[in-house]
């Protein structure tokens, strides 16, 4: 470990001594002094974090408004268990216990948010996180409910449709953000108007920045020495981004028995993509959703509740001028749960979801089929209470079919491929007292291979590899186990989780030691370029990367906590501490997975006094070194901050809001051992990132 983690890491050992701090809020936000009821909408039934058994972290308010990025990704890669997979400051997905891609499972407003970003880190998620007002990160029983969550979800939540009427006719808020480290200007608000019988909502929210500037040189030493070269260095190339999002969204009430409601939204983005200094993609999404829910009318049914969402992606990726590769995803999700009432002492929900996705990828650099998924899925989720006692239980059966059309570039004939996962999950939480609650589930989850790791055959350039799939992949199986010990109170908060995940067929892409020419897919003598004999021009192999599937053991732990250090009237000081670490071993042969994030510690003190809020901290990362073959380790980094914020009314119900935040103030070159680009893109440099936002 780093000599200046080890501080940090000394008090964060104290102090789950003595208390842990609910999954609510990072370090780097102000302290929190006591953890208030938070209902959780990836349950069905909406619950108290005390008292849910699964893990849940939930980032909102002046939490989330300090933590927004252009990507979701670097948005929550400092949750506490949460990393990102960092293709540069405009593409970037969560890694939740060091699990990603086609392992997680991304929703917005519940539903399934259907772009192409699992399909490589290079593909930006299609959504803005300044739009939303609430990121919900969850783990246990209530993941088995949306299939594929091997590895958690998150959910992304906005208020195009209201589900509820309005607290007044009319409100909104607006809000605009510079950061020095790209130039960044992000802005934009939104606008809610309504009555008991109706709301309507608009929003519009525009990001640009420029190249990334970084400390030194965006190469390692041995990505130069590779290279022959120094490599940029002082700005990231190729790094400038332009964001575009907008939507709208009308609800009718029906009295007190539910709502109906329906949304549009569009996003754009045209971003460089790092890897490629001349290579950029044009990204558009388009999405319609339909949401209701009716209550209290169906005999032995409290509620029933519907979604519909309908998607059309398409990204087109540039070589300087011309158009090369067009990537489309286009699909619909059908969701439909309906709650009991009372059977017995249990309390639950029922739910079934149908979809339908068709992906292609036409091009010269296209590395896998056009394809069809269609999925059909019945669920079930309980709750029962004895006491002191809560226990939850979920259940989910799929039926996923995959078809693909003739891959020619690959020599591929169509072929087509069926599952029928199952997953289920039990989970216990008993309250000591008010103060104290000991969690612990169970969980069993199955997921079907991607159509990518089953039919992916060519060169993926993004991430310099040669990808190969296996259409006799078998269905992903889970065993998990986690523990959380959870504290609240005025006084102190905080939690402790530990996990442990046994896979018996994980699926990884896994390095081969196999080189092969991207122009005609052949086989190469290494990694030396070779001559094309037509052109005369060298031509770099690129590495195959096979998707295998493997025993694979992941474990770590988890632990965040608050505790007030001192108080006089309305001034408070506290101090907010987090550790997490995961180990990820591929059991077949002892050697540690790829993409793993390392052992994390963060410390931060905070002073409140009314309206006014500074935090100074750290988050600190030791270096992994735990890789397997043909990958390089990480250094280490320490990324210190400081914020400060002030809030006043200004009259008339108007809130304002100022922040001023500085970010990895040492200047250190710090890079992620979860991105395919650890070796040639770091994050930016020292920046200050200043901004106001406004609420009616």
């Amino acid at each position: 470990m780093p000599t200046y983690a080890k501080p940090a890491a000394l008090a964060v050992a104290c102090s789950t001594c003595i208390t842990v701090h609910a999954q609510s809020s990072p370090a780097g936000v102000p302290p929190v002094q006591s953890l208030s009821p938070v209902f959780v909408t990836a349950s069905p039934l909406g619950s108290d974090l005390f008292e849910m058994a699964d893990p849940v972290s939930v980032l909102q308010g002046q939490a989330l408004l300090l933590r927004q990025q252009p990507t979701l990704g670097e948005t929550l890669d400092k949750e506490v268990g949460v990393a990102s997979t960092y293709f540069g400051p405009n593409a970037s997905r969560p890694v939740i216990r060091g699990l990603g891609g086609f392992d997680i499972r991304l929703l917005s407003n519940g539903m399934g948010l259907l772009d192409a970003s699992a399909a490589s880190p290079d593909h930006a998620v299609a959504m803005s996180p300044y739009a939303v007002e609430r990121v919900e990160v969850v783990r246990g029983p209530a993941t088995v409910m949306y299939g594929g969550a091997v590895g958690g979800v998150v959910n992304t939540i906005d208020s195009r449709i209201a589900t509820a009427p309005l607290a007044r006719a009319a409100g909104g808020a607006a809000g605009y953000v510079y950061d020095s480290q790209n130039s960044l200007s992000a802005g934009g608000g939104r606008i809610d108007a309504g009555n008991d019988r109706f709301a309507a909502h608009a929003d519009a929210y525009a990001t640009r920045n420029n190249d990334l500037r970084i400390p030194g040189s965006a190469w390692t030493a041995t990505e130069q020495a590779a290279r022959g070269e120094a490599g940029p260095s002082g700005r990231l190339p190729n790094s400038q981004g332009d964001s575009q999002s907008y939507g709208f969204g009308a609800t009718a009430f029906l009295d007190q028995r539910g709502y109906l409601g329906v949304s549009y939204g569009r996003f754009t983005t045209d971003y460089g993509t790092v890897a490629e200094p001349s290579v950029t993609i044009d990204l558009k999404q388009e999405s319609f959703n339909v949401a209701g829910e009716l209550r209290d009318t169906v005999p032995g049914l409290k509620t029933i509740r519907l979604k519909y969402g309908h998607t059309d992606y398409t990204h087109t990726e540039f070589e300087d001028a011309e158009a090369g590769t067009v990537f489309d995803s286009k699909g619909w999700n059908l969701r439909l749960e309906a709650l009991h009432g009372a059977l017995g002492p249990f309390e639950g929900a029922v739910g079934f979801e149908f979809g339908n996705v068709d992906f292609s990828a036409q091009g010269d650099e296209a590395f896998v089929p056009t394809t069809s998924t269609r999925t059909s899925a019945v669920f079930i989720y309980e709750e029962l209470r004895r006491g002191e006692w809560k226990f939850s239980g979920g259940a989910r059966i799929d039926s996923v079919r995959i078809e693909a059309q003739p891959f020619e570039a690959a020599g591929q004939p169509a072929d087509s491929v069926d599952f029928n996962p199952f997953s289920a999950a039990l989970g216990a939480s008993f309250a000591f007292d008010r103060a104290w609650s000991l969690g612990a589930n169970v969980q069993y989850t199955q997921r079907a291979p991607s159509a990518q790791e089953l039919f992916a055959d060519g060169p993926h350039l993004a991430t310099n590899q040669f990808e190969v799939g296996d259409r006799h992949l078998d269905k992903v199986n889970a065993t998990a186990f986690d523990l959380t010990l959870k504290r609240r109170g005025e006084a102190v908060s905080g939690s402790l989780s530990a996990f442990i995940a046994e896979y018996s067929n994980y699926i990884g892409l896994l390095p081969t030691g196999i080189w092969r020419n991207p122009e005609d897919r052949s086989v190469a003598p290494g990694p030396e370029p070779i001559v094309d004999p037509d052109s005369g021009e060298e031509i770099t192999p690129l590495e195959q990367f096979d998707y295998r599937q493997v025993r694979a053991r992941f474990y770590g732990i988890e632990m965040q906590a608050a505790l007030p250090l001192w108080q006089s009237g309305a001034q408070k000081l506290a101090l907010q501490l987090q550790a997490d670490i995961v180990r990820a071993t591929d059991r077949s042969n002892g050697q540690s997975l790829p993409f793993i994030p390392p052992l994390r510690v963060g410390a931060s003190l905070g002073y409140e006094q009314g309206g006014f809020t500074t935090t100074l901290g750290g988050l600190f990362a030791a270096a992994q070194t735990r890789v397997p073959q043909f990958q390089t380790t990480t250094p280490g980094y320490a990324n210190v901050f400081a914020n400060a914020t002030w809030r006043w009314q200004a009259g008339a119900g108007v809130t304002l809001e100022a922040y001023l935040q500085g970010t990895n103030l040492l200047d250190q070159t710090i890079r992620y051992s979860t991105s395919n680009l650890k070796d040639i893109a770091p994050a930016g440099g020292r920046a200050v990132m200043a901004g106001v936002r406004g609420s009616l």
